[in-house]
């Protein structure tokens, strides 16, 4: 330890200068504590904010299920584009849509005419609830396929400007909350063209459009910026006219030899199942579906690699549906009635409910023909083998509807 010798000059005046040292070193104690004080409530603070910040991931999951729909990031919209099959039982099949998985996903429905579905608002109103009604030019008819799809995305990205569209038709059946699990693990600041694949030989690849297939807010306004540009092979007045039939075509050459923009294989990464299905249920766990359909598939190892299990090719059975199923198709109204409430009763007792209460349920709920359609498959027989994987499949997707 120092000692400090006392001074020799002005030794009269010692005991001030003492007295000054003194009060200088309290004061600067004084000062240091009022920085600890000062410092110690900003890290609190700042740590207050930081614990406020972290996501409740129970809450975020429950937000998927809530009454009026899906809720919290990412935004998207469905675009329920006008079905070729069918046409006349369109407003019968939207208002049931508004009835199951339309306001959880979302839906907007693109119209000629709005008798199609009087109750819904015009996305230009600005309105928060769906579904929505997107009402298309007398100038453009309902077999103008191209021009009506490049109004709708126009539109969409103009008015609501979500992350991520997803383009259905008013014969899909969406499973609302596996769409929005599905769309929070991507990103809308890069291009995505995602559904499901499909080649033919010398085809260029698309993305059914039956199952739906999902663009991000990235991808539809480059697409937008390329339409705009006089010359563009994006625009079906520089095509041929196959193409300018065949908006989903079109679209795909533009983003694959034009923009750059590749498909994705969306199968299950555990068991290479399906997540969106261009057919309804009973015919996508049969097997029992088109044969060009399946010769789609056989051109796949040549764009996403080789699979040597499947080969791309859907699979029957319990196999044929990943868990986290997005969508089914050709399903008229009172299917899609049918198959929600099954679903949301499965979701909602999926220990207390039984193998035989979930067939007997479906067996008395379900339409015959021609209520499916001549597009979808009825029921199996009571004793078919397929009901084993029929209620597999119901139990593994139930998780995709809203309460």
């Amino acid at each position: 330890m120092r000692h400090r010798m006392p001074s020799v000059v002005n030794p009269e005046k010692r005991p001030l200068r003492l007295e000054t040292i003194a009060g200088a070193s309290q004061r600067k104690k004084q000062s240091q504590r009022v920085w600890h004080r000062l410092l110690a409530s900003v890290c609190s603070f700042v740590l207050f904010i930081i614990v406020i910040s972290i996501p409740n991931i129970e809450e975020d999951q429950n937000a998927v299920s809530t009454s009026e729909g899906v809720v919290g990031p990412p935004s998207f919209v469905t675009v329920v584009l006008p079905s070729v099959v069918n046409p006349e039982k369109r407003p019968l099949r939207l208002e049931t849509i508004s009835k199951t998985w339309g306001k959880a996903s979302h839906a907007v429905y693109v119209v000629h005419d709005d008798n199609e579905y009087p109750e819904g608002a015009l996305i230009e109103d600005g309105h928060t609830t769906f579904p929505q009604v997107s009402l298309v030019p007398e100038t453009i008819k309902f077999d103008d396929g191209v021009p009506r799809l490049e109004y709708v995305i126009r539109t969409i990205h103009n008015t609501i400007d979500p992350d991520f569209a997803f383009f259905v038709n008013d014969h899909t059946f969406v499973l609302p909350n596996h769409l929005h699990q599905f769309l929070k693990l991507l990103d809308c600041s890069k291009d995505l063209y995602v559904g499901h694949a499909l080649k033919g030989e010398k085809e260029t690849a698309f993305n059914s459009g039956a199952s739906g297939y999902v663009l991000s807010r990235t991808t539809m306004s480059r697409l937008i910026k390329e339409w705009d540009k006089p010359g563009s092979k994006c625009q079906s007045a520089n095509v041929s006219k196959w193409l300018q039939g065949n908006p989903g075509l079109l679209t795909a050459k533009c983003f694959q030899e034009v923009m750059g923009v590749q498909l994705v294989d969306t199968r299950d990464k555990e068991d290479s199942s399906h997540k969106f299905h261009a057919y309804g249920l009973v015919r996508t766990i049969t097997g029992n579906v088109d044969q060009w359909y399946l010769n789609k598939h056989q051109q796949l190892d040549r764009i996403f690699g080789i699979d040597e299990r499947y080969h791309h090719m859907p699979q029957k059975g319990a196999l044929c549906c990943s868990k986290d199923t997005i969508s089914f198709h050709y399903v008229e109204a009172a299917e899609n009635i049918a198959f929600w409430n099954i679903l949301q009763k499965v979701k909602q007792q999926p220990d207390s409910i039984s193998d035989e209460q979930i067939k007997k349920t479906m067996r008395q709920d379900w339409p015959q023909r021609p209520e499916i359609g001549a597009y979808a498959h009825p029921l199996p027989a009571s004793q078919s083998p397929v009901w084993n994987d029929m209620i597999k499949v119901i139990r593994r997707i139930s998780s995709g509807v809203t309460s």
